[in-house]
């Protein structure tokens, strides 16, 4: 079955809301260092008791109204984002689950940098669903301090929620990964073509003047923005890319992954 994504919804956050009181004790600080501890990190002082933050929780509890979903169950929803949830009380994945049609099956991606969205959109394929919510979220309230470049660093509350089904607007999303990529293989590894091309913030640089040349259009995602850069570049480009073939392309520099999802616009 082609999963077809039926629409797309970008969201950005502002400052956040103030943390729960329940959130600043002795047992989850005891869980932050110990985990922190595993790898030889202090978390940030004051982490669970600063003003604001926006968990993910959050973002799915307001990013699902603004679907506008059917009345008919979904199969599969999955949420991938590249850094910890800022507040740990309360499972994103679960959340969702709760609040669309049906009883889906619910999956979570971390842990893989900006190349996460890519691998649930290859995992949520897997199960061939009718219908499936991905839902790719960004979060700026870091437990730990971390020597993150900028292209990793998420400097913004964003959430982008893709909901598939039998009709839409847009289908493919054939996904690839190339492992072990340095950065100077990156140039000859983006394809070149007669098609749109949505690099991510680790390919700036790197994307070589013939593919921008061939290339109907070249839009770079969004700084500070990891997982949501690509995905937001691409709700927004839609409209204007009616019959196109759409390449959404990013690299992890961490993990020397190249990330490529190919999608048919009608």
């Amino acid at each position: 079955m082609t999963m077809r994504l039926e629409r797309i919804v970008r969201h950005v956050y502002g400052e956040g809301r103030a943390y729960l009181s329940e959130t600043d004790s002795p047992l989850l600080r005891d869980y932050v260092h110990d985990l922190g501890a595993l790898w030889g990190v202090e978390p940030r002082a004051g982490l669970l008791t600063e003003t604001v933050r926006t968990s993910y929780a959050e973002m799915v509890e307001d990013l699902v109204p603004r679907l506008d979903l059917p009345d008919r169950p979904v199969d599969v929803v999955a949420i991938a984002g590249s850094a910890p949830d800022a507040d740990v009380l309360r499972s994103p994945t679960s959340v969702l689950t709760e609040l669309v049609p049906g009883a889906p099956l619910p999956l979570g991606v971390t842990d893989q940098g900006s190349a996460g969205p890519f691998t649930a959109l290859r995992i949520v394929q897997g199960y061939r669903p009718e219908r499936a919510i991905l839902m790719v979220l960004d979060q700026s309230r870091l437990w730990y301090d971390l020597p993150l470049g900028p292209e990793q660093r998420p400097d913004v509350d964003c959430g982008v929620a893709l909901v598939f089904g039998p009709s839409g607007v847009a289908n493919g999303f054939t996904v690839e990964r190339r492992t072990d990529v340095a950065p100077g293989d990156l140039a000859s590894l983006i394809p070149a073509g007669d098609h749109c091309l949505i690099a991510g913030n680790g390919l700036r640089g790197h994307v070589p003047e013939d593919v921008t040349e061939d290339a109907a259009e070249v839009r770079f995602a969004p700084s500070g923005q990891p997982c949501t850069g690509v995905w937001q570049t691409l709700a927004e480009a839609l409209p204007d890319w009616r019959g196109r073939r759409v390449v959404i392309a990013e690299y992890d520099p961490v993990l020397r992954y190249l990330s490529l999802c190919t999608v048919e616009v009608e």
